[in-house]
């Protein structure tokens, strides 16, 4: 999942920062020995946080179903995580830097969620089927001193950072094999221990379960 919503991202950030250009977007820790390396304008996506929303969580349990629809097996609940990046700009001059991450800022802004278009694999199917990956752009890191502590911890020349929060759903747990189908109507027989006698209550069939199901209940007494 972490892949490809890295590359989501950069879809994103490197085609609609500026209509007419693309721009480089670099994945690597922005250190020292990096921007030594860089060559022209790149902005720099880094990721610095994974956790999960807890307050999302769910204890559902969801159905997979074959393609006529029966119940094959049962899974947990997709968990909701939250993927935070820091997002600077490096070029030669403060305000191109300035103008580069502004752009970048635009881009973003302009998206509430991630397109499925941008996406590929299960970022894709999620957002075909209206589960979209969110976007949060601008919002306070975890700790007030956390861009001072990055800086610091890698070793990097200080820059302003936009702080980029993507929250998406991600498959947990393994599906549990279903029961084989219904070929039968079910029956339930009941008895008295006194009298000996037992009641026997069937069920409608497959082709008669829904509507017209309590018409299609049978009661039968019987002694033994």
């Amino acid at each position: 999942m972490i892949p490809e919503i890295d590359r989501a991202l950069i879809a994103l950030l490197s085609t609609q920062t500026y209509a007419d250009e693309r721009v480089r977007v670099d994945l690597d820790p922005p250190t020292k020995d990096w921007a030594a390396r860089r060559t022209g304008p790149v902005l720099n996506l880094f990721l610095n946080d994974v956790r999960e929303d807890t307050e999302k969580r769910s204890a559902d349990i969801v159905e997979v179903r074959d393609e006529k629809g029966i119940v094959v097996a049962r899974r947990p609940a997709e968990r909701t995580f939250l993927f935070s990046y820091a997002l600077s700009a490096w070029t030669s001059r403060p305000e191109d830097d300035h103008a580069l991450l502004g752009a970048a800022l635009g881009a973003l802004l302009r998206r509430e969620y991630l397109p499925e278009d941008l996406c590929d694999g299960t970022l894709a199917e999620l957002a075909r089927y209206g589960r979209p990956a969110m976007i949060r752009v601008g919002g306070v890191l975890y700790s007030e001193r956390l861009v001072t502590e990055l800086w610091t911890a890698i070793g990097g020349e200080f820059r302003p950072v936009i702080a980029i929060t993507v929250s998406s759903m991600v498959p947990a747990g393994l599906p549990v094999p279903a029961g084989p189908p219904q070929t039968e109507p079910p029956k339930f027989v009941f008895g008295d221990t006194q009298s000996g006698a037992t009641s026997t209550i069937s069920g409608a069939g497959r082709e008669r379960a829904g509507a017209d199901a309590p018409a299609g209940r049978t009661r039968t007494r019987e002694s033994l």
